[in-house]
């Protein structure tokens, strides 16, 4: 049967006076349905309900408020459609279900299966948000942004470095890390572990050098042009640590006793640069040399 709203009880109950409610044998009283009616009390049921829905006893309003209703659901239906849209468009990269498929898949042939279409196998650098100069950028083809990552083993990047601008100091906690230089002079600093020299190198076209797992290393764009490097990393998951940002993440009296308590602590520490695209302004005197060049890229903080 077909459940109607308590206001088509209310409705009915001052139609039905004529009427008997009958007992059942478990002492509940039988409910009229709307269906139940006679012809004539149906009609005289719908007026009573229009005077409800309009709050004026004799004007029959139900046209109008079912318009208003079927607007409302129209445009709240086209909110949710465009919500979902968005969500595709510009929400996180990663597809959880397809990823746990992936994983469990028992042969190649079976994530092969996941991925049937050409598009699933083509990742573009170019398109995603932190591919940029200003000051620059890390965009990773990992298992989050690149499914088809899954299962090889690796983590494809291109490291993006304005005029002067720098890869803050950091590690990848799971993962050696093989830098190629693909445009510009870029200087590299390595330090493997406690007691270890710091390697240092400085590369352009064609040239390369490894950053070994969990190993501290940094680098900086230090010409006035734009300088692109290619990271292979041996791991989908390779992680990203910087180590200022961890540091300074560290409770007050850590920080003041390692730096010394003649250290501005609040001062030092308003000066380490967000994570954000994965590259930070460099020194000043690099960037007022090749601003004097009319190279720079001006600053927008």
């Amino acid at each position: 049967m077909p459940f109607l709203p308590a206001s088509f009880n209310k409705v009915f109950s001052s139609l039905r006076s004529n009427r008997q409610s009958t007992v059942t044998s478990d002492n509940k009283s039988d409910i009229t349905l709307f269906n139940d009616l006679p012809d004539a009390e149906k009609q005289q049921a719908i007026i009573k309900l229009q005077e409800l829905a309009s709050g004026q006893p004799g004007q029959k309003s139900i046209r109008r408020f079912n318009w208003k209703l079927a607007a409302m659901v129209f445009l709240g239906t086209l909110c949710t459609v465009a919500i979902v849209l968005a969500g595709v468009a510009f929400g996180a990269d990663t597809d959880p279900e397809l990823s746990a498929k992936l994983r469990m898949a028992t042969t190649n042939l079976d994530r092969m299966a996941l991925l049937p279409k050409d598009e699933d196998w083509h990742f573009d650098f170019t398109k995603q948000d932190k591919y940029t100069f200003a000051p620059g950028g890390v965009v990773n083809a990992n298992a989050a942004s690149f499914p088809a990552v899954i299962g090889q083993g690796m983590t494809l990047a291109m490291l993006n470095l304005g005029p002067c601008s720098m890869l803050p100091p950091h590690i990848h906690p799971r993962a050696t890390n093989f830098v190629v230089a693909m445009s510009g002079t870029t200087r590299t600093f390595m330090i493997a572990e406690n007691g270890a020299r710091t390697v240092e190198e400085t590369l352009t076209p064609g040239q390369m050098t490894i950053f070994p797992t969990a190993s501290v290393h940094t680098m900086m764009n230090i010409g006035c042009e734009n300088a692109q490097l290619v990271s292979a990393l041996n791991s989908e998951d390779a992680g990203t640590h910087n180590l200022a940002n961890a540091f300074f993440s560290l409770p007050a009296n850590f920080t003041q006793t390692i730096l010394g308590g003649e250290v501005n602590l609040q001062s030092v520490g308003s000066h380490i640069p967000d994570v954000g695209t994965g590259s930070a302004w460099g020194p000043d005197a690099c960037r007022a040399a090749c601003a004097a060049k009319g190279k720079m890229i001006k600053r927008t903080w």
